[in-house]
């Protein structure tokens, strides 16, 4: 059985890799990344010996691949606002088939006033970006905006969680 994956956007030459080698050695994917990116990402690819189980597209959020089974934000959707992270999700959802997951990959904050890196991570996006890091409260509304729910969520290193979105 073969399955493909779409990753959108900064973190695809170390995402898509790690997420390519493991026990699916039929996964195929496109990687959607900026034109000036693309090539270094490509050279990257290549190296970790996946580059060709991967298709390459040039494009900005709003060039989605559709048909993917699996979608990847990871380290994204920090970087905006909530105007521009709705927008983003709402291209996803667009190309998304029924079926398809969305993967989000982000530190979160504590629901609470717990102590926590994603603090100070939240006060250097508002600071550098005008981005933020968020609850997985704040996530599951935006996602709901697009017809999405908010699956589940699983620890990851260093704080963040990989966000498991998906249709209703």
């Amino acid at each position: 059985m073969s399955a493909s994956g779409a990753d959108t956007g900064r973190e695809t030459s170390r995402t898509y890799p790690r997420t390519a080698t493991s026990a699916h050695p039929t996964l195929r994917g496109v990687l959607l990344e900026r034109p000036q990116v693309l090539a270094a990402a490509r050279a990257h690819l290549a190296a970790t010996g996946v580059g060709e189980r991967c298709g390459y597209r040039a494009g900005d959020f709003a060039d989605v691949p559709a048909d993917g089974d699996v979608y990847i934000l990871s380290r994204v959707l920090h970087d905006w606002d909530d105007d521009r992270c709705r927008s983003i999700l709402r291209h996803c959802a667009d190309a998304m088939p029924r079926h398809a997951d969305l993967l989000i990959v982000e530190r979160l904050l504590p629901a609470d006033a717990a102590p926590s890196l994603a603090t100070a991570w939240d006060l250097h996006m508002m600071c550098n970006t005008g981005g933020r890091e968020r609850t997985a409260d704040h996530y599951a509304r935006l996602l709901e905006d697009h017809g999405l729910e908010l699956a589940g969520h699983t620890p990851l290193a260093l704080g963040a969680h990989a966000l498991h979105a998906r249709r209703p």
